[in-house]
Protein backbone atom coordinates (compact mmCIF):
# COMPACT_ATOMS: atom_id res chain seq x y z
CA UNK A 1 0.00 0.00 0.00
CA UNK A 2 1.33 3.42 -0.86
CA UNK A 3 2.43 5.88 1.78
CA UNK A 4 -0.45 8.25 0.99
CA UNK A 5 -3.08 5.48 1.28
CA UNK A 6 -1.67 4.33 4.63
CA UNK A 7 -1.76 7.88 5.97
CA UNK A 8 -5.32 8.46 4.74
CA UNK A 9 -6.49 5.16 6.24
CA UNK A 10 -4.80 5.96 9.56
CA UNK A 11 -6.40 9.42 9.72
CA UNK A 12 -9.84 8.01 8.87
CA UNK A 13 -9.54 5.40 11.64
CA UNK A 14 -8.35 8.01 14.14
CA UNK A 15 -11.29 10.30 13.31
CA UNK A 16 -13.78 7.43 13.67
CA UNK A 17 -12.31 6.33 17.00
CA UNK A 18 -12.17 9.88 18.37
CA UNK A 19 -15.73 10.66 17.25
CA UNK A 20 -17.07 7.47 18.79
CA UNK A 21 -15.31 8.08 22.10
CA UNK A 22 -16.58 11.65 22.37
CA UNK A 23 -20.20 10.65 21.83
CA UNK A 24 -19.92 7.78 24.32
CA UNK A 25 -18.38 10.07 26.95
CA UNK A 26 -21.17 12.60 26.54
CA UNK A 27 -23.82 9.91 26.91
CA UNK A 28 -22.23 8.64 30.11
CA UNK A 29 -21.60 12.00 31.79
CA UNK A 30 -25.11 13.44 31.95
CA UNK A 31 -28.73 12.37 31.95
CA UNK A 32 -31.98 14.12 32.67
CA UNK A 33 -35.52 12.86 33.16
CA UNK A 34 -38.88 14.29 34.11
CA UNK A 35 -42.07 12.56 35.19
CA UNK A 36 -45.17 14.74 35.10
CA UNK A 37 -48.70 13.78 36.07
CA UNK A 38 -51.72 16.00 36.73
CA UNK A 39 -50.74 16.32 40.39
CA UNK A 40 -47.00 15.59 40.65
CA UNK A 41 -43.75 16.81 39.07
CA UNK A 42 -40.51 14.84 39.52
CA UNK A 43 -37.32 15.76 37.65
CA UNK A 44 -33.81 14.34 38.04
CA UNK A 45 -30.47 15.48 36.57
CA UNK A 46 -27.34 13.33 36.91
CA UNK A 47 -23.82 14.47 35.99
CA UNK A 48 -21.11 11.85 36.50
CA UNK A 49 -18.24 14.20 37.39
CA UNK A 50 -17.96 15.68 40.89
CA UNK A 51 -16.82 19.21 41.75
CA UNK A 52 -19.27 21.24 39.68
CA UNK A 53 -22.26 23.49 40.30
CA UNK A 54 -25.28 21.48 39.13
CA UNK A 55 -28.63 23.17 38.62
CA UNK A 56 -31.91 21.56 37.62
CA UNK A 57 -34.71 23.89 36.57
CA UNK A 58 -38.23 22.62 35.92
CA UNK A 59 -40.79 24.72 34.05
CA UNK A 60 -44.51 23.95 33.96
CA UNK A 61 -47.95 25.20 33.15
CA UNK A 62 -50.88 24.37 35.37
CA UNK A 63 -54.61 24.80 35.05
CA UNK A 64 -56.15 26.76 37.90
CA UNK A 65 -59.51 25.85 39.48
CA UNK A 66 -61.22 28.60 37.44
CA UNK A 67 -59.86 27.19 34.15
CA UNK A 68 -57.00 29.63 33.51
CA UNK A 69 -53.48 28.41 32.74
CA UNK A 70 -50.50 29.85 34.57
CA UNK A 71 -46.78 29.18 34.15
CA UNK A 72 -44.34 28.36 36.92
CA UNK A 73 -40.82 27.14 37.56
CA UNK A 74 -38.59 25.92 40.34
CA UNK A 75 -34.96 24.92 40.57
CA UNK A 76 -32.47 23.17 42.79
CA UNK A 77 -28.69 23.66 42.89
CA UNK A 78 -26.02 21.35 44.32
CA UNK A 79 -22.25 21.86 44.75
CA UNK A 80 -19.18 19.77 45.52
CA UNK A 81 -19.16 15.99 45.52
CA UNK A 82 -22.86 15.73 44.62
CA UNK A 83 -23.58 14.30 41.16
CA UNK A 84 -27.38 14.40 41.14
CA UNK A 85 -30.07 17.05 41.55
CA UNK A 86 -33.77 16.36 42.08
CA UNK A 87 -36.83 18.63 41.95
CA UNK A 88 -40.16 17.42 43.34
CA UNK A 89 -43.36 19.46 43.48
CA UNK A 90 -46.98 18.59 44.08
CA UNK A 91 -49.65 20.78 42.50
CA UNK A 92 -51.81 22.77 44.94
CA UNK A 93 -55.37 21.60 45.60
CA UNK A 94 -57.60 22.27 42.62
CA UNK A 95 -54.66 22.88 40.25
CA UNK A 96 -53.39 20.36 37.69
CA UNK A 97 -50.24 20.25 35.58
CA UNK A 98 -50.77 20.47 31.83
CA UNK A 99 -47.22 20.87 30.47
CA UNK A 100 -43.62 20.62 31.65
CA UNK A 101 -39.95 20.65 30.65
CA UNK A 102 -36.64 20.51 32.58
CA UNK A 103 -33.11 21.83 31.97
CA UNK A 104 -29.85 20.61 33.54
CA UNK A 105 -26.97 23.08 33.89
CA UNK A 106 -23.34 22.42 34.79
CA UNK A 107 -21.41 25.49 35.95
CA UNK A 108 -24.02 27.76 34.36
CA UNK A 109 -24.14 26.03 30.95
CA UNK A 110 -27.14 23.95 29.85
CA UNK A 111 -26.00 20.42 29.00
CA UNK A 112 -29.26 18.43 29.16
CA UNK A 113 -32.90 19.16 28.28
CA UNK A 114 -35.98 16.97 28.51
CA UNK A 115 -38.57 16.88 25.80
CA UNK A 116 -41.79 18.75 26.33
CA UNK A 117 -44.32 16.74 28.34
CA UNK A 118 -48.03 17.32 27.89
CA UNK A 119 -50.53 15.98 30.41
CA UNK A 120 -53.97 15.31 28.91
Amino acid sequence: MGKFKKMALGMALAICMFGSNVSLCYAVTSSISMDLTASNLYAKFVYAEQGHKLTLTAFWQEATPDGNVKPGNTSSTQFGSVTEVIVVRNSPDGYRYTWGRAFGDVDGKTVAVTGEITVP
